[in-house]
């Protein structure tokens, strides 16, 4: 934060440029820049009450991990410090909760020249007619006074918002819908199981346990309330039985109602209920579209049939979720690219023209119209960290919630309340012991308050290589064994993925996104010269890189509009040769000419390769068979056979698959939601363990806000 302006708080006179304060009649005293930065901060902004999050982001550039200490330490230090100066007199006032204001109006100096305050300054000030300082200073107290009235008066002022716990059960409660009238409130719980249904909150009788609305074992999605709260709608599907439908649930009686069919595959069960209930918006999908999208079906003709809304074939992005204006002229949807952006637009029902309300959004998290029809709240989602926003759908301008752990938030649309999903995630770096003749559980490599994803693991160099986002973002970073002497690599204030170790030792290859997120690049970090540089590919889409044998290409799956398969593609010309023509998704080099890989089919393939010759001749043969193998990322190869994660209904395990023995292993048997599901693993030989990415069972719990900006 850049701030050269002096000012003068009660008797104590504040010169940024010089990092010090000066009280009246005595010498210039140093005090540590961040401190300064911090006095200065709230100086500009007097009288508003500043959150911690803001002062952490513009004096901390965002790290959170070293910010939240060092915030607390410098506010304490100020204080003293202006103790020595105003006496018994508070300055600095601590809004709990919430953040920081200035109580003494800054003065601030205007000069010939600002960037230093001399000792002229003082000595004129000194020879001010006493009469006029004391009026001078009366008048300045008069108008703070008048100004922290007008404050606490007005509209529009930034009270402290206030967070009322709806729901708090061991699990997670999920998607909430509260009714038209905000009595009640339903959302989807699941428990530590993966076992989901709807509930009831009723909020007239608090002590009650919310009570059960939806039963079985089959999937459930979110949920939306008819217009007159007689009704629900809902997504239900069994893969087990082979159907998906959206449901028209009666609230009071139970009575259940299948109105259309949705896609067994895929995980979009979004749905919105047009203001005057005629009109379902869903996720469906019918030939000859290419993928799942928006479908609108009038519930006040039963003989109608779904209508696709979304673009159907070539549309370089996919709807995702949305939601009716209160009007009912219009819709918001937001549209993934790839994995590195999704943001919403706004789109005229009848006119299908769009206009873009967000930018630079990785994923949106949910999303919902204020009554007032002016305004949408969102949750959005990067480097695993929720934020809530609130965007005007007229000017565009968007504002910050300063919530973090905000998602999929729904207004009552009488009582204008607004709910929300508050849920962390966290993930952290772990290992498994594999030659203990005593059972052993994973112990933590790297695990903080923050999220550590993708080892992979270098034997010439005995390090990690892994993406944390204690920056804000997803960076790469590097470490021992041990998980210590770690080192941030990269400082692309973006999100980066899938770190690789090149054979050598020299490089790390990994996934990131350019062009304003809307394709993505291989990366590759040379630790010799600590240079940066991509790999000149001509596709837009890369998958999970690895390395050529040899080191000079580049392993992965690239996604064209006809297919998706792996290339070989050299790192220094970009030349690209497609090894694969079964949609395979991610692929390791075993040998000079051996590639194994997983595809869009269960089981794990293994084919010979040539870059001169016709493919045909070099046929796949299946290695592990589709039943026992059903993982596409979670693997890791060794001469002696393959370590994989798999997933049963109420556990995961890691296993091992003997090439000599044809025979699975298991190794470790966790609960579904404690491995990451799309984990590396990565053997270290040395020592004979396995690195992976463990999770903490994560806790979403249903919360109601109360905000001035909501207003």
């Amino acid at each position: 934060m850049k701030f050269d302006q002096a000012f003068i708080i009660g008797k104590c006179e504040v010169i940024p440029i010089e990092y010090s304060i000066k009280f009246d009649g005595q010498a210039k005293q140093s005090i540590q820049p961040k401190f300064i930065e911090v006095l200065c901060y709230l100086a500009k902004h007097y009288p508003r009450v500043i959150p911690r999050d803001e002062l952490i982001e513009n004096v901390w550039a965002g790290n959170h991990y070293v910010g939240e200490k060092a915030l607390t330490n410098a506010v304490w230090h100020l204080r003293q410090k202006l103790k020595e100066a105003n006496g018994e007199q508070e300055t600095i006032e601590t809004i709990r909760k919430v953040g920081y204001r200035l109580l003494i109006a800054p003065d601030f100096c205007i000069e010939e020249d600002q960037s230093t305050v001399t000792n002229q300054n003082i000595h004129r000030s000194s020879r001010i007619n006493t009469y006029y300082k004391i009026a001078f200073y009366s008048l300045i107290s008069i108008f703070s006074i008048w100004l922290i009235i007008l404050y606490f008066n007005t509209s529009d002022n930034f009270e402290p918002s206030i967070i009322t716990q709806i729901t708090k059960q061991p699990g997670s409660e999920l998607f909430p819908s509260p009714s038209p009238d905000g009595k009640q409130v339903v959302f989807k719980w699941k428990n530590n199981q993966n076992k989901s249904n709807l509930f009831i909150k009723d909020r007239n009788n608090p002590q009650l346990a919310p009570k059960q609305l939806t039963f079985g074992d089959a999937y459930v999605g979110q949920s939306v309330w008819s217009s007159d709260g007689q009704y629900l709608y809902f997504s239900r599907k069994n893969k087990s039985e082979n159907y998906c439908q959206v449901i028209q649930l009666k609230v009071l009686t139970h009575q259940e109602k299948a109105i259309v069919d949705c896609p067994i595959p895929g995980g979009y069960y979004y749905l919105d209920l047009s203001p005057d209930n005629n009109t379902l918006a869903f996720h469906g999908y019918h030939e000859p579209a290419d993928n799942s999208g928006i479908y609108l079906i009038d519930l006040s003709n039963t003989d109608n049939q779904p209508v696709r809304f979304s673009c159907s074939n070539n549309c370089n992005y996919k709807e995702r979720d949305f939601a009716f204006s209160p009007d009912g002229k219009s819709i918001a949807v937001t549209r993934r690219v790839n994995r590195f952006n999704e943001n919403i637009f706004l789109v005229n029902l009848t006119t299908k023209e769009s206009k873009q309300l967000t930018t630079g959004e990785e994923d949106i998290v949910g999303l919902t119209w204020h009554p007032d029809g002016t305004k949408l709240v969102y949750g959005a989602q990067r480097a695993d960290i929720r934020k809530g926003f609130i965007v005007n759908v007229n000017s565009m301008e968007i504002s910050n919630l300063q919530l973090e752990g905000f998602s999929y938030p729904a207004f009552s649309k009488e009582t204008k309340e607004l709910f929300y999903q508050q849920r962390a995630e966290k993930y952290h770096l772990a290992s498994l012991a594999l030659d203990n003749d005593v059972a052993s559980s994973p112990f933590p490599v790297i695990e903080s308050e923050f999220n550590h994803h993708y080892p992979h693991y270098s034997e010439i160099n005995n390090q990690i290589a892994y993406v944390s986002n204690e920056s804000g973002f997803y960076e790469l970073w590097v470490s021992d064994e041990q998980g210590q002497n770690r080192q941030q690599l990269t400082f692309l204030q973006q999100t980066i993925r899938y770190p690789r170790w090149s054979h050598s030792g020299k490089k790390i290859a990994f996934l990131a996104p350019v062009d304003a997120d809307k394709a993505d690049k291989i990366y590759i970090y040379d630790l010799t010269s600590k240079n940066l540089s991509t790999v000149p590919s001509f596709h837009q889409t890369h998958n999970r890189p690895t390395w050529s044998w040899n080191d000079e290409a580049i392993i992965s799956a690239v996604y064209e509009k006809e297919y998706v398969d792996l290339h070989h593609i050299n790192i220094q010309t970009g030349e690209s040769n497609r090894i694969s023509f079964d949609g395979s998704r991610y692929g390791l080099m075993t040998s000079p000419t051996t590639l194994l890989y997983t595809s869009e089919k269960n089981g794990l393939w293994q084919k010979e390769i040539s870059l001169t010759e016709n493919e045909k001749s070099f046929p796949p043969f299946k290695k592990i068979n589709s039943k026992d193998f059903k993982t596409t990322y979670s693997w890791d190869y060794s001469p002696k056979g393959v370590y994989f994660q798999q997933k049963f209904s109420k556990y995961h395990q890691l296993s091992f698959y003997s090439f000599e023995e044809k025979s699975i292993s298991p190794l470790l048997k966790l609960p579904k939601n404690s491995i990451g599901t799309s984990t590396t693993l990565s053997k270290i030989s040395s020592t004979n363990k396995l690195l992976f990415t463990q999770a903490d069972s994560p806790q979403a719990d249903i919360k109601k806000l109360s905000h001035p900006l909501l207003q």
